[in-house]
């Protein structure tokens, strides 16, 4: 197993964030054989526009980044062992879970799921950690 670390580029100029959201950060990080990446919030992967929406789209919008970062990384949704879920409201959670068996097999990947205050009126924001 390599032990180093390596930052990944994002495939698409609007899924970097420190270019979109000048924030000193990276978005997926291999560490080892592990890909860590970044809080994501809904946003258009070309342009890095903030996508406002339902917590259902948001949150569709979200994985679907996801899925392009992964992949990017020669990753893959099927390859992802935790998922850590902030929502601005934890009523919104049967949503998410609505969302979430679209995107992730059987059975699902290890996940957190917790109330926050999130930034620039996201309604969701998603971070995970896959296998490289």
């Amino acid at each position: 197993m390599s032990l180093q670390r390596q930052v990944m580029a994002p495939p698409l100029p609007g899924l970097d964030a420190r270019r979109s959201f000048d924030q000193q950060m990276s978005m997926v990080v291999r560490g080892g054989e592990f890909l860590f990446v970044a809080g994501l919030t809904a946003v258009d992967p070309n342009t890095g526009e903030r996508i406002r929406g339902t917590t259902m789209s948001e949150t569709h919008r979200i994985l679907a980044n996801l899925r392009l970062l992964l992949e990017a990384a020669g990753s893959s949704l099927d390859r992802v062992v935790k998922v850590n879920v902030l929502l601005q409201s934890m009523l919104e959670a049967p949503n998410v879970n609505e969302v979430f068996a679209g995107f992730f097999p059987e059975p699902p990947p290890a996940r957190t799921v917790c109330g926050a205050c999130l930034p620039d009126g996201a309604r969701v924001m998603i971070e995970c950690t896959a296998l490289a």
